[in-house]
């Protein structure tokens, strides 16, 4: 077919070579014969060059008359022609035509065998550039300021602690830090350069399963998928009645708004009221904002005034890496960690009574009414304290039997829902535990009043996101309940309360823990090494160690957390945290201490609350940050040490009693080398076992293994009962 169209016409039709095209076909090609003259001419006469023909000459041996191939006889343009072996030109040949067409005819060899090892390298380049810039990294970068979220080189065995693009991430320039010089001029200029439009403190509070298990938004889109699966099995008669192909939202509303309309045919109302509830969150967000930075100033004012403390949040500011540098500590062995609680001289303290007691709020009178519901405190004791409201079985086995399994004696202090609201099985298996030797559990059932956003009464926490107030909590003078004190706020920000009236119960040397329930994982005993003896004189004022942990620094900042910048900005303002931004995250579900140093963390995490009334569900950690980034906490080698608090240890992730894996999680943590999965545990970055293993959940293999003990756990419980 080609080579009739490169002739110009169209012979006339043989019985042994017709082709089957129609000559109207043939003319669709008219346009190309120029091109594809020229190209298979030019080809054919190479090919001509070594083919033998039939007398045993060559193409290149007959005469040219000078003709255009195009009206010239060509043996090798004969259609159908029959082949002949001898037509095949020789590999000599064949090599030699690929040499010159392909093989930089004209070019050295040795300059030909320069260019091509130049390639070789260039994609050698290209393939390992990932693991030579973690290379650089934790070579270069053995320290950063503040929490050391990674480790240093030797310490890798290889595993590369996070992707390029995530250390790019961090290092941001809209986050860049201002110089200390340039002043709070500086620090407005850095503000007003940020190209991100801040969202409203109510868009960025959505329900997600990465912030304290919030599945509120999940819940109700697997409404709709049943929804639109039951809809597939029996068509819906009507169009408008279908929920299949309807438009959905991402941002959790209310309980009273669904991220979906009802049907097909309610999807413009839908949309009309999906506007009008955020027009109106917006302005109660410009509201709230007014009012929270007035309360905040004026709170302020009113502690300066009361203690004749200087304000030193400006100098915070412009000092943090300072402060950073003075707070770290490096990280020792459980057994070198914590020496006997410190006795300070009381002419060295300069903050002393910073922070009211939370029960100061309402009167100096003001009594604590709250009792357990069934077990006792023993003073002697460790304790961990834990707000462990609305769970099933499974959870609370979880968090106990790995618990009882690490060896640990001391006391669990729960929080956990009326009688009437408890989950099967749960009193009977904690009261179980309540014993004088061995693990003992103390149980609170606390009464609260939860409310909506809208102000309506609700039924419950809601998974953190109502606001709500203790009921009996508090009295008077003469014994008497009063209301509670502080405005309707979310449990998260309100447990402090509960754990600063339960740090009464024990000696000021017990050692007190501070973790979330659903998702922490014992392994070891954590108070294991650590000594408790102190004897305090009259003339001296006794302080402890209060322990803080970091989440993974080369993973996020506070500056590339979406929630964790929000909840600093909205409870301080922009201008005032932002010099946090590249700092790490430490996290407010994990913290342990001396109960002296804890109480105290306890009053300032109330006060802060107090002072910004910030009520997004995850302040709380926030404040966790503010405070220690801003120095109120006190520092090591300084002469202003705050009462109780002898020094603040931060540990790295992965570095210290308790590991936080939640921000791992761009791959499985066996590929981190943070877990055994024969042995079947967490694993601190050195290889060492980790005693608590924090936010375990995150990870499908780990969580997989703590859900088949639970299994276990349950059979176990059930054999019990059984017997029993």
């Amino acid at each position: 077919m080609v080579l009739l169209v490169v002739s110009g016409k169209f012979p006339n039709p043989q019985p042994s070579t017709s082709l089957p095209l129609t000559t109207q076909k043939l003319h669709s090609f008219s346009l190309l014969q120029p091109y594809l003259h020229s190209a298979i001419s030019a080809m054919m006469q190479r090919r001509a060059k070594h083919v033998v023909g039939p007398n045993g000459t060559t193409a290149s041996n007959n005469d040219d008359d000078g003709g255009s191939a195009k009206h010239k006889t060509h043996p090798l343009l004969v259609p159908f022609a029959p082949r002949l072996p001898a037509s095949i030109p020789p590999r000599s040949a064949a090599v030699s035509e690929c040499s010159s067409r392909y093989c930089l005819p004209g070019v050295p060899a040795p300059l030909k065998f320069i260019l091509l090892s130049f390639l070789g390298f260039a994609a050698l380049m290209v393939m390992t550039a990932k693991d030579r810039h973690v290379h650089h990294h934790y070579k270069n970068h053995k320290e950063d300021s503040g929490i050391r979220g990674g480790m240093q080189k030797e310490m890798l065995h290889g595993v590369p602690h996070a992707p390029e693009s995530l250390h790019k991430k961090i290092v941001r320039e809209k986050y860049s830090q201002p110089q200390k010089s340039e002043g709070t001029d500086t620090i407005n200029k850095a503000a007003e350069r940020s190209a991100s439009v801040e969202a409203s403190e109510r868009m960025l509070n959505q329900p997600s399963r990465f912030v304290d298990s919030e599945k509120k938004l999940k819940q109700q889109l697997l409404l709709l998928m049943e929804k639109q699966k039951a809809e597939k099995k029996s068509s819906a008669s009507n169009p408008n009645d279908s929920v299949l192909g309807i438009k959905i939202s991402n941002r959790y509303l209310g309980e009273d708004l669904l991220p979906y309309p009802e049907s097909k045919g309610g999807e413009k109302e839908w949309e009309k009221l999906m506007q009008d509830r955020k027009k109106e969150l917006s302005k109660v967000d410009a509201q709230e904002w007014k009012e929270r930075m007035q309360q905040y100033s004026d709170m302020m004012e009113d502690i300066v005034q009361d203690t004749g403390v200087e304000d030193h949040s400006d100098e915070s500011i412009h000092n943090s890496e300072e402060h950073m540098e003075n707070n770290h500590v490096e990280d020792t062995t459980k057994e070198e960690l914590s020496p006997p609680a410190l006795a300070i001289p009381k002419h060295g303290t300069t903050k002393s009574k910073l922070w009211p007691t939370p029960a100061e709020k309402e009167g100096e009178d003001t009594t604590i009414l709250l009792k357990p519901a069934f077990g006792t405190h023993r003073p002697a004791s460790n304790a961990i304290f834990v707000f462990a409201e609305g769970y099933d079985l499974s959870i609370y086995l979880a968090f106990v039997e790995s618990l009882v399994n690490t060896g640990y004696t001391g006391d669990v202090v729960l929080s956990i829902s009326s009688e009437d609201k408890l989950k099967p099985d749960v009193k009977e298996y904690l009261l179980s535990k309540n014993a004088r030797a061995g693990l003992n559990i103390v149980a609170y059932e606390v009464e609260w009043s939860c409310f909506k956003r809208s102000g309506q009464a609700a039924s419950g926490s809601g998974e953190g996101m109502h606001h709500c107030q203790m009921n009996h909590a508090f009295g008077n003078a003469s014994g008497e309940a009063i209301p509670d004190p502080r405005e309707p706020r979310p449990v998260a920000t309100a447990r402090y309360e509960l754990y600063w009236m339960w740090s009464l119960q024990y000696n000021s040397d017990s050692w007190l823990m501070l973790i979330d329930a659903r998702d922490a994982w014992f392994q070891l005993d954590p108070f294991k090494g650590l000594t408790t003896s102190v004897s305090p004189g009259d003339d001296v004022l006794v302080a402890g160690e209060l322990h803080l942990f970091g989440e993974n620094a080369d993973v996020v900042r506070i500056g590339t957390s979406n929630y964790n910048r929000n909840w600093l900005v909205t409870a301080y303002g922009k201008n005032v945290v932002e010099p946090y931004f590249e700092k790490p995250v430490i996290c407010s579900g994990s913290t342990m201490g001396q109960q002296v140093a804890i109480e105290t963390y306890l009053r300032a995490m109330v006060a802060e609350f107090d002072a910004t009334n910030c009520k997004s569900k995850g302040c709380d950690q926030g404040f966790h940050n503010y405070l220690y980034y801003s120095g109120k906490l006190g520092h090591e080698n300084d002469d202003v040490i705050v009462e109780g608090i002898a020094k603040v240890i931060v540990h790295d992730q992965g570095k210290g009693i308790i590991n936080n894996l939640g921000a791992l999680r761009d791959k499985p943590l066996s590929e981190w080398g943070l877990y055994d999965a024969k042995k079947e545990v967490v694993l601190q970055w050195d290889g060492s076992v980790s005693a608590v293993a924090h936010q375990y959940d995150r990870d499908k293999e780990v969580n997989a293994m703590v859900r088949g003990k639970k299994r276990l756990f349950e059979k176990q419980w059930k054999d019990f009962v059984a017997q029993s």
